[in-house]
């Protein structure tokens, strides 16, 4: 799972810089121009939209597999999040790679069999009605992607910061703010060094538990770090050791009084 999520996060960032690589990213270049290079490179936009295509279905993949951990530790999780999530990732995947193909087609007949006008070139692009199927699996998608985030950092599966970059990282899908998926490549990266070295020491101990472990909120994780601080320093006070059933004689002997005389002797030797 770990190897799924660092190859869907290199496709997920592959994609997009293979097909600004042929286009191009002149603001200068028209729509015309930009889809007759796009005809010209048809291949280059297939191979794009395969590994899109490719990314997306690693992306639900990994997402499957956390919400499937958050879920047997935690049985409250409703299934229609892993229902929303399946319908949504593939058939964003499905749909994009049949947009693309499609589009591919269409703007190859335009450039050879057409006259190459504006209102031709808007025609091939238009699908109409079919368009609400993509908008309806990508919010699916999005919706899913930030309820299997929130879960898994609920039972312990993942860091806060994860947790939350796993938000940020579903909200980009819809509102494609950045030129590049930075954030959903950065956060499938982290995810599989995670997954990468799950028993080591500093991972979440529900994953070696087995069960939910909440992960420390910002106040708990500061008094934890001062505890530890105070503890190197030697400044922690030691606990006192419970007593066993074996050892009441010498707690009874611990708890009798000293007499003077001897308090005076330790004096002295102070």
């Amino acid at each position: 799972m770990a190897i799924v999520a660092v190859l869907a996060a290199v496709l997920t960032l592959a994609a997009p810089l293979v097909a600004r690589a042929i286009i191009g990213t002149d603001p200068t270049d028209n729509a015309l121009t930009r889809a007759l290079v796009q005809a010209d490179n048809r291949g280059a936009i297939l191979l794009s939209a395969a590994l899109s295509v490719l990314g997306l279905l690693g992306i639900t993949f990994v997402l499957d597999f956390l919400l499937r951990g958050a879920r047997a530790r935690d049985t409250s999780i409703q299934p229609y999040v892993r229902i929303l999530l399946l319908v949504g990732g593939i058939g964003l995947a499905l749909f994009t790679g049949v947009i693309q193909a499609i589009t591919s087609l269409r703007l190859e007949h335009w450039a050879t069999e057409g006259t190459q006008t504006w209102e031709e070139l808007r025609d091939a692009s238009n699908y109409g009605p079919y368009v609400f199927f993509g908008i309806a699996a990508q919010l699916a998608f999005a919706f899913a992607f930030v309820l299997v985030s929130l879960n898994a950092m609920r039972v312990g599966l993942l860091t806060r910061f994860l947790g939350y970059l796993g938000v940020i990282s579903a909200v980009l899908f819809v509102l494609a703010v950045l030129p590049l998926p930075i954030v959903q490549a950065y956060w499938l990266a982290m995810i599989g060094l995670l997954l990468w070295n799950v028993r080591g020491p500093r991972e979440p101990p529900a994953w070696q538990l087995g069960e939910a472990v909440p992960w420390p909120s910002s106040a708990e994780l500061r008094e934890q770090r001062v505890r530890a601080a105070e503890a190197r320093r030697g400044g922690g006070e030691r606990e006192p050791e419970p007593v066993g059933a074996g050892d009441d004689a010498e707690a009874d002997a611990g708890a009798r009084p000293v007499p003077a005389s001897a308090r005076k002797k330790r004096k002295k030797r102070r």
